[in-house]
């Protein structure tokens, strides 16, 4: 049985509306089935440009005045409840040691899955493995404060932050929010299992005038989220936590484009492609971590995940190329072999249920955009899909069950759904 859970990707919603308008890449030899218009740079970024409009559209035509209810999510956040400090002895890029530690962590493992923050070069890390006999946590490689890799390596006397669960800056007043968190739309509450209620909002600036006259631990009374770092969110405690708690978060998903490079490659290797055209565009390690698709000429149907990206040269790294069975060995791409690259989470953010209306509503945005392109996709949308995907986001609200008037004893389902704070 499949698995329906697989929205549009990018990818899938620019070929479509390539093709509808006419202007998709059909091979070297124009023989092929459509692809992506990764040939024709002008025709590549139209259409990336044309789907974010188009899922911008969809996510503004929300029913009036409830909204979208697919936008609304609960994120359960666990407070720190181990907190380590400590001296770096020494480190490498994959490792920190700190021989005290093996005092308290004196069997092998217990640290493996904590976060440790050198808090001196604000750099992190997630432990993967945990020496005893000499108090060494093995990580994967130092990020940086954004998340990535590249962050820099402990030195001898720095200071360091283990915690439990991972927060903000080895902070545990401060946790990071999920990457589609766009507002706060309720009251933040502990798990039922918990004798306490629920935590207040309050201004940023308040905690930040609480914590400037008194810092100590204890249940928290006050919270608030705030930007951190390249459009990313953070939540602050006031107190900061003083035991493992776990809260449940509402809140409302913020939309943040869609994002896919490609076009055709200027070299290759075994273990690299290289698009000079892309050169000083994107920083380093921007794509490290996403798919990298051959879709034409040599190595067709052959893919990778990006190791490593150099942005001064527009070159990916991979460990290898795959064939589509991902196990065996794929062809080596050449020089203008066609590619796109692409994160695995690329996907309209409003779920499987949504496809034809968000897909009509590109389809929209494409005939507002290109000059004498044929269809009724604008009126389509408006009229049709629209309203459809209004009524599912409606049916997927819990309904109530009410008992019925007369003799027989049957329950019905209302139509009225349930009203969220």
């Amino acid at each position: 049985m499949a698995d329906p859970s697989g929205s549009y990707t990018f990818a899938d919603l620019i070929l479509r509306v390539s093709t509808a308008a006419g202007i998709a890449y059909y091979g070297t030899t124009g023989q092929r089935r459509a692809l992506i218009p990764v040939n024709n740079e002008y025709n590549f970024d139209l259409c990336k440009r044309i789907v974010n409009d188009g899922v911008k559209m969809f996510i503004a035509a929300a029913p009036y005045p409830s909204g979208w209810r697919w936008m609304r999510r609960l994120y359960e956040l666990t407070f720190v409840a181990t907190e380590i400090t400590g001296t770096v002895d020494s480190a490498t890029s994959t490792t920190l040691v700190d021989a005290t530690l093996t005092a308290t962590y004196d069997a092998n493992d217990d640290l493996n899955g904590y976060w440790v923050y050198d808090t001196t070069n604000n750099s992190y890390a997630q432990i993967t493995d945990y020496t005893t006999a000499t108090g060494t946590c093995t990580v994967a490689a130092w990020l940086t404060l954004d998340g990535v890799t590249g962050g820099t390596t402990p030195a001898a006397t720095d200071t360091y932050i283990i915690t439990d669960v991972q927060c903000v800056e080895g902070d545990k007043a401060r946790y990071p929010l999920p990457d589609d968190f766009g507002r706060p739309v309720g009251k933040i509450t502990y798990t039922k299992d918990s004798s306490r209620s629920f935590v207040g909002g309050a201004d940023e600036g308040q905690l930040r005038r609480n914590k400037e006259v008194t810092e100590f631990d204890s249940y928290p009374a006050y919270a608030s989220a705030r930007a951190y770092r390249k459009r990313k969110w953070e939540i602050v405690f006031d107190p900061s936590p003083s035991y493992g708690d776990t809260v449940v978060i509402p809140y409302e998903i913020g939309f943040d484009e869609l994002e896919l490079e490609g076009g055709l490659a200027t070299s290759t290797s075994s273990t690299t492609l290289v698009n000079s055209s892309i050169a000083n565009l994107y920083p380093d390690n921007y794509f490290n971590g996403w798919i990298i698709y051959i879709i034409d000429y040599t190595g067709n149907g052959s893919y990778a995940t990006v190791t490593d990206f150099t942005g001064s040269t527009g070159t990916y790294t991979v460990a290898a190329w795959l064939a589509v069975d991902g196990v065996t060995t794929g062809v080596t791409p050449a020089a203008t072999s066609a590619y796109y690259v692409e994160e695995s989470t690329a996907k309209h953010p409003a779920g499987w249920q949504f496809d034809n209306a968000v897909l009509s509503a590109c389809l929209a945005q494409a005939q507002i955009q290109i000059e004498n392109m044929k269809g009724d996709y604008l009126n389509k949308f408006t009229n049709l899909d629209l309203a459809a995907a209004q009524l599912q986001d409606l049916r997927s609200a819990p309904l109530s069950l009410l008992k019925t008037s007369g003799d027989r004893g049957e329950y019905e389902r209302r139509k009225s759904a349930v009203t969220y704070n």
